[in-house]
């Protein structure tokens, strides 16, 4: 009995030792995990963010094409109402199950941010297809390309990408271009 009490601090030493050992092991492998998932879920973010800002283009682009079509957009690749009001209807339809992956990853002020774009998009619709909504098409416009920055912007910091030094970078240069052409578009 003797023996063992001489040797029980060593033995107490062994067993504070390893349950160091595990828990310093148990930390890091926590810590891992957690840098794993983080990088797993910034994918998907990424992933969705791409896919919705795609699908909002796409319903941004037809609107274009049927305002240019009605003479209020400058663009030589006009669509028919016939032709692009079933087009856009597809690609609101694409956008609105993007927007669900949106909703399911982002965080709360990209949510915010993607909303604001897809209802100036919205709007930029009803101009395009002839309704009147308290909006010239360069307002719609310029509200468009503001959403889309913002967007941009809160996506970027969701997922730790910088910003950089010209947000205006993110804006859609279509209506920069708008404002500074005065001359009216043929047709």
């Amino acid at each position: 009995m003797q023996m063992f009490l001489q040797q029980l601090p060593a033995l107490i030493g062994v067993v504070i030792g390893a349950l160091a050992s595990f828990a310093a092991t148990s930390a890091a492998e926590r810590a891992r995990w957690r840098r794993t998932q983080s990088v797993r879920w910034d994918e998907r973010r990424l992933t969705a963010y791409a896919e919705y800002a795609f699908a909002v283009k796409k319903v941004i682009s037809l609107s274009v094409r049927i305002a240019a079509h009605r003479g209020i957009h400058p663009d030589i690749d006009a669509l028919t109402p016939e032709e692009g009001m079933p087009a856009l209807a597809a690609a609101e339809e694409e956008r609105t199950g993007k927007w669900e992956t949106v909703l399911l990853l982002g965080t709360g002020s990209t949510v915010v941010a993607a909303r604001a774009w897809h209802e100036s998009a919205f709007r930029l619709q009803r101009v395009a297809s002839g309704a009147n909504i308290g909006m010239s098409w360069a307002e719609a416009l310029e509200a468009v390309s503001k959403a889309r920055r913002r967007f941009y912007e809160a996506a970027k910091a969701d997922i730790g990408i910088a910003i950089g030094e010209v947000p205006e970078s993110y804006e859609w240069q279509v209506s920069r271009l708008l404002a500074a052409d005065t001359t009216p578009p043929e047709g």
